[in-house]
């Protein structure tokens, strides 16, 4: 299983990689758009229509490169023409950077550029991983980041599917995690609002003081969110055992209409990256990650598996007569999603359920007595 972590180092501005980034932008422009007028979604195939091209811009050549495989990423997933916005750029390791006893070598238009930096201290053990592509960027006001991308082949115990623990998480805007050990994991609707009402109160005023302070405090929401989300995923992956499986929703329609107020405050929570932080501390703990389709979840009886009704974060049923908190009914329910799964994959073979290189496993239809599911390969 494969174990992912990326650390992000500031390094001094340089004109000579605002100058590369530059070039490398209106590179990759260029590429986007033959890769979209001739429908090439490959690298190899786009290779020879661009390469000359860009490399007359002024890029060395493992950074014509990099930009043309970016190019047909960027493609692949657009649905009209791409247009590029942000400033960043791929490397390659160690053709186009390197890092090594905390020097940081990087190639521009003018030749490699070194840096003196150090690894954070949480960062140290990762030193004897390998590094992989990583990236460049700035941010909006013009400091530059690399972050450093590190992989590591991460070994899961085998074991018994008795003894092979499911835990079902649910997120969610009023407790952000939820878990099926019977743990609540953080409420944050009081400092939403504060914060929203005192953005919104500066930005009504509009004047030149208020711009100043807005901009002074920009960031500070998204930082607050990271921080959470860190904390709230080192907890409930520290919870867990080698071998055990974490269960998660699929929200990619999380984003519903369901009232002004709500939206607001769904669509200020960055819940896709909470999520992502328990994935990679799971799998580098030596634990699978397992996501299951999120319908119903919070809506059906644990014990019955009937319809019920929720009404102000409370669960009632209709037919069993079980209540409970709709959050926590819901971690159930995504538990009890994956654990015939589980069964199913470690009573003939007595091994881990691995579905790909990096200890993911996607649920939608497999199909049992109460609930149906498909398990099928990322």
């Amino acid at each position: 299983m494969l174990g992912r972590a990326t650390v992000n180092i500031k390094i001094p501005h340089d004109d000579a990689i605002s100058k590369t980034i530059g070039i490398y932008r209106k590179a990759l422009q260029f590429c986007v758009d033959v890769a979209w007028e001739k429908r090439i979604r490959n690298n190899v195939r786009l290779h020879p229509f661009v390469y000359k091209e860009i490399r007359g811009f002024g890029l060395p050549s493992q950074l014509a490169i990099a930009c043309i495989k970016q190019a047909c990423g960027t493609v692949k997933r657009a649905k009209s023409r791409p247009m590029i916005k942000g400033h960043s750029m791929r490397f390659n390791n160690p053709r186009s950077f390197s890092y090594r006893h905390g020097v940081l070598s990087l190639s521009t238009i003018e030749g490699r550029k070194k840096f003196n930096v150090a690894l954070p201290r949480y960062a140290e053990k990762y030193i004897d991983w390998k590094i992989n592509e990583s990236v460049l960027w700035v941010d909006r006001k013009n400091r530059m980041f690399f972050g450093i991308c590190f992989s590591k082949d991460i070994d899961i115990p085998i074991r018994s599917a008795q003894h092979r623990q499911v835990l079902g998480v649910d997120v969610g805007i009023k407790h952000l995690a939820v878990t099926s050990d019977r743990k609540f994991y953080g409420s944050v609707i009081p400092k939403m609002r504060r914060h929203q009402e005192h953005t919104a109160s500066l930005q009504s005023k509009g004047t030149k003081s208020a711009r100043r302070h807005l901009k002074k405090i920009s960031g500070r929401w998204t930082r607050f969110m990271r921080w959470k989300n860190h904390n709230i995923s080192r907890e409930i992956v520290n919870s867990l055992g080698e071998g055990n499986i974490v269960a998660l929703e699929g929200i990619t329609n999380i984003r519903s209409n369901r009232g002004k107020r709500f939206n607001k405050q769904l669509h200020s929570w960055a819940f896709s990256q909470l999520q992502s932080y328990i994935e990679y501390k799971a799998v580098q703990r030596g634990c699978l990650v397992a996501y299951i389709n999120p319908q119903y979840t919070s809506q059906t009886c644990r014990m019955c598996n009937e319809i019920g009704t929720r009404n102000k974060g409370f669960f009632s049923c209709g037919h069993c007569g079980y209540s409970c908190n709709a959050d926590l009914n819901a971690s159930f329910n995504i538990r009890n999603r994956v654990k015939p799964l589980a069964m199913t994959f470690g009573l003939p073979v007595n091994q881990p359920i691995v579905a790909s290189n990096d200890g993911l496993l996607n649920v939608e239809h497999f199909e049992s007595p109460d609930l149906s599911y498909n398990a099928h390969r990322l």
